[in-house]
């Protein structure tokens, strides 16, 4: 498939998890991935396996909680690699704490990467878009969480909740350039984080059972389910698709409660 031939496509926080399976599925249909994430050792690897298997790929180290880190990033794709045509804004952490053993440090790790990372990001790929005049995407990876919640989640909620209100904002800004502006929210996805959560639980194959039993479709989705959402609102299918969310968690977020009882 060559859907994206030679488009630029920066997916941040591309190491692991859905990121990578964002990167793969985009390099695959023919873009130029930046793999933007902020440990070398993954970075090196994904842009390794994937130039391997002969697409285009390239790891810029980033930060996305940092400023500079992030027009280093910007900086260094248009000079190398060329003009952005599209960012996923991917990069997050989860910390699930009660709220009142939440620290402020606590507070600031989450807001700062998952919230403050996506607005920086957003605010230097836009303004490459503009420069060139590049009616491109911007596609912020958010959370079902943003939707319906748990307790201890208070931070990561919050963040989550922000990105969708943020997307709305940004939409209705960039629209004027040709800019759209949609955000995706997963719920649980079958990562390497995930089965780590779930291998330090008790009883990991029935809670397991359980999980599944919560989604209407009977299972959890993978990475490679939220890169289809994310190559539908990249592409022109999408044209007239901006300052939307996109739920992709097989259901679960569609049931008022769960009973045994009844």
């Amino acid at each position: 498939m060559s859907d994206f031939k030679n488009k630029i496509i920066i997916v941040t926080g591309a190491g692991n998890g859905i990121g990578r399976g964002i990167a793969k599925l985009m390099a695959e249909q023919g873009a130029k991935v930046i793999i933007a994430t902020k440990e070398d050792t993954e970075g090196y690897q994904v842009e390794q396996d994937m130039t391997a298997a002969g697409y285009c790929a390239k790891y810029i180290q980033t930060d996305v909680r940092d400023e500079q880190s992030v027009q280093h990033m910007l900086r260094t794709t248009e000079t190398e690699v060329g003009n952005v045509d599209v960012l996923v804004n991917n990069a997050g952490i989860t910390i699930f704490k009660p709220l009142i053993e939440t620290t402020l440090d606590d507070w600031n790790k989450v807001i700062d990467t998952d919230l403050k990372g996506v607005f920086l990001c957003s605010k230097y790929a836009a303004q490459n878009m503009i420069a060139h005049k590049t009616k491109g995407c911007i596609i912020n990876i958010s959370s079902n969480h943003a939707y319906r919640t748990l307790p201890d989640t208070e931070v990561y909620a919050a963040a989550k909740g922000g990105i969708n209100a943020m997307t709305r904002s940004m939409a209705i800004s960039l629209g004027k350039y040709g800019i759209r502006v949609n955000s995706i929210c997963p719920g649980f996805t079958d990562t390497h984080h995930y089965q780590n959560w779930l291998t330090a639980k008790e009883n990991p194959e029935v809670l397991e059972q359980e999980i599944h039993a919560l989604h209407a479709l009977g299972s959890i989705s993978t990475p490679t389910d939220i890169a289809h959402m994310v190559s539908f609102l990249a592409s022109d299918k999408s044209r007239n698709v901006t300052g939307a969310d996109f739920l992709v968690d097989g259901g679960l977020t569609s049931r008022l409660y769960y009973s045994q009882k009844f």
